[in-house]
């Protein structure tokens, strides 16, 4: 059966658990987000998948956005088995809830919800993890792609329980996280160490970023996925508020992404 993968990633660990999968999978295409923000009709096939993160106990803003303006006006009458799959390191929160949401009022019931503890990248809250800890995560993910991906293949039914106050946490607080998200790159500066190679102006899943004489200035429509922050060569993009040093580099994922040119 042919599969296709929705993956939003911001430091790549949802587009290496999206890319295993699929390889386990076989006959199976990852398409990424932010690139089918365009306006183009999507083929869907009979198995469909979202790879997301969580960002502050939600799916990340671009990925209700395309669920509500992209993915619900297209033909849904091929899909058979939905499934979604959130990349997390402590907190699942309110996003597979919100997911549910969201992919009922497009029009579908997901078939299979699960998740995959990878390392975490969010330095205002946490330290990143040494070599050997993200060795241990990526192992003991590797093992649970697998065994998801053994679920899919199977059309296992697997589905997430409730949790207190969802439609509260729906209807009010997922809002203003991802509005105050947006806002997120104020707490950023450029250094001297800059090179303007641009990487981060290529990389923006939103758009966010523009060079102007070289250096990069960032707008108000942040994700707050600080994929800018770790993937410079140069750790020329810095916090202006308390974090903890080290950037999550994420050699595993190869995740070398650009939306633009």
């Amino acid at each position: 059966m042919k599969t296709t993968i929705f993956c939003f990633s911001g430091t790549g660990n949802s587009f290496y658990a999206a890319n295993t999968i699929a390889q386990l999978l076989g006959d199976c295409t990852v398409r990424m987000i932010p690139s089918l923000f365009d306006g183009e009709d999507i083929e869907m096939t009979e198995r469909v998948g979202f790879l997301f993160p969580t960002y502050k106990g939600f799916p990340p803003n671009q990925v209700k956005d395309f669920i509500q303006d992209i993915f619900s006006k297209q033909d849904l009458s091929p899909i058979k088995y939905l499934f979604m799959v959130n990349t997390r390191y402590k907190f699942q929160a309110y996003s597979m809830v919100a997911m549910e949401v969201l992919l009922r009022e497009a029009g579908c019931i997901y078939s299979y919800a699960n998740h995959i503890i990878m390392p975490d990248g969010y330095v205002p809250l946490l330290p990143v993890p040494t070599e050997e800890k993200e060795n241990t995560l990526y192992a003991q993910a590797d093992e649970r792609i697998r065994l998801i991906a053994e679920d899919i293949q199977s059309e296992t039914i697997k589905l997430v329980g409730k949790r207190p106050f969802s439609r509260l946490a729906l209807n009010y607080l997922m809002g203003y996280i991802h509005s105050t998200s947006k806002l997120f790159a104020r707490k950023f500066v450029v250094s001297d160490a800059c090179t303007s190679c641009g990487i981060c102006y290529r990389m923006c899943p939103s758009g966010n970023i523009t060079m102007v004489e070289g250096k990069p200035v960032f707008g108000d429509n942040c994700e707050g996925c600080l994929g800018c922050y770790h993937r410079c060569p140069t750790d020329a993009i810095e916090l202006t508020t308390k974090a903890h040093e080290g950037r999550y580099r994420n050699k595993r994922s190869h995740y070398t992404v650009e939306y633009r040119h």
